[in-house]
């Protein structure tokens, strides 16, 4: 008898939190949300035009875009630390700045886009890598895996493989 009583009182806690937590969701479903009110001013007008240009899409994979507005960063190390004794000090691969970091030991090519110009109408990037200097414009392949897959006055969007990236004139990147 004491286990049947025991059972009722747990099956109506379960009925009350269930009826309250459809009452909650009612509530939210028909007002719009917790904190809002009919007072509150709806957004109207046109949207803003967005246009996603891409250019030579023979070079990139299905599915693949780019986009101007991302930043392409370049994938870290997260176990090599940012600052080490000998960025500090001068003696190793940094310049003082403690940017340096690692062991010294760089596992890439460094690219700089020195920069970007007009050769008879089309824009022709100037590319630095490793030190070797390459002339190239949009779909030319240089220094072994890199690719341009598009210009503008300031900056470039490159292929290293199947790593895109992007530089602005006077940026360098590892990669």
């Amino acid at each position: 008898m004491h286990r049947q009583a025991n059972a009722s009182g747990v099956a109506a806690a379960v009925a009350i939190v269930m009826i309250g937590l459809a009452i909650a969701m009612g509530w939210l479903v028909l007002s719009g949300g917790v904190l809002s009110s009919a007072a509150d001013p709806v957004l109207d007008g046109p949207l803003a035009d967005t246009q996603i240009v891409v250019a030579a899409p023979a070079a990139l994979a299905e599915g693949m875009r780019i986009e101007s507005a991302v930043q392409f960063s370049q994938p870290r190390d997260p176990f090599r630390p940012l600052i080490t004794d000998a960025a500090v000090a001068g003696n190793g691969t940094g310049d003082g700045t403690g940017g340096g970091g690692g062991d010294g030991v760089t596992n890439g090519s460094s690219v700089t886009l020195q920069e970007i110009n007009s050769v008879d109408g089309v824009l022709r990037a100037t590319v630095i890598v490793d030190g070797v200097t390459y002339i190239v414009g949009v779909g030319d392949t240089f220094a072994g895996s890199f690719q341009v897959v598009s210009l503008t006055t300031d900056s470039g969007v490159f292929l290293n493989g199947d790593n895109a990236f992007e530089l602005s004139v006077g940026q360098q990147i590892l990669k």
